[in-house]
């Protein structure tokens, strides 16, 4: 039986040439190059952030790294931290393995983020890979084989995340305001984009799924 295909998006930015080479061996692995306003990698709801053990403490050291995290927490997708390095990447940084702990444990517990870790590259396309494959597995198995949540906003917002580009939190976000889902499927385009994280491009989306 042939493995089902995945689709797994990466930022038209992204330096990471061996990484990508590993993940296009896999004949049912479907890259997409594009622009990802956050993060690194895209499969289905989650947005992963990759960086280099290098980069996290510069970024640590000037300020950007929580700035960063807390931009990937507020988003309307799953995220998750992938840090790539070993010790010896970082011996000569003016950094303590404590001030670097610290950050870690902060992002996991306040920012309820997982954190990913791999030694290289190549150890990050098995990651990857595996990430995506639970993924997939999961929305197969809620799809086909009735593993549905059982308490009933559970049910309503995991029919809302199959509506175009709506994320957990979207979905959170549209149930509070209409209250049930019938009043989202015959909302207007303009009822849709009162809602924080919907423009007008992706209200037409959702109202083009659902009048099609």
């Amino acid at each position: 039986m042939n493995n089902p295909l995945i689709e797994i998006a990466y930022d038209d930015r992204e330096h990471a040439d061996l990484l990508l080479a590993q993940l296009s061996l896999h004949d049912n692995v479907y890259l997409v190059k594009k622009r990802l306003t956050l993060g690194d990698y895209q499969i289905g709801n989650w947005l992963i952030e990759r960086k280099t053990l290098p980069d996290l403490v510069v970024s640590l050291c000037d300020g950007r790294l929580f700035s960063q995290v807390e931009r990937l927490s507020a988003c309307d997708h799953n995220t998750a931290l992938l840090i790539e390095g070993s010790s010896r990447d970082i011996a000569s940084y003016d950094i303590t393995r404590e001030a670097l702990i610290g950050a870690l444990c902060s992002i996991s517990i306040n920012f309820n983020m997982p954190i990913l870790r791999s030694l290289s590259q190549a150890e990050s396309a098995k990651i990857l890979y595996f990430c995506a494959k639970q993924l997939h597995g999961r929305e197969t198995d809620l799809i086909h084989n009735g593993r549905k949540p059982k308490r009933k906003k559970n049910r309503q917002l995991f029919i809302l995340q199959s509506l175009p580009q709506v994320g957990p939190k979207l979905a959170k976000r549209l149930l509070n305001h209409f209250d049930n889902i019938e009043a989202i499927f015959t909302a207007s385009a303009e009822e849709l984009c009162k809602i924080e994280g919907i423009g007008q491009q992706k209200s037409r989306k959702i109202r083009d799924i659902l009048t099609s």
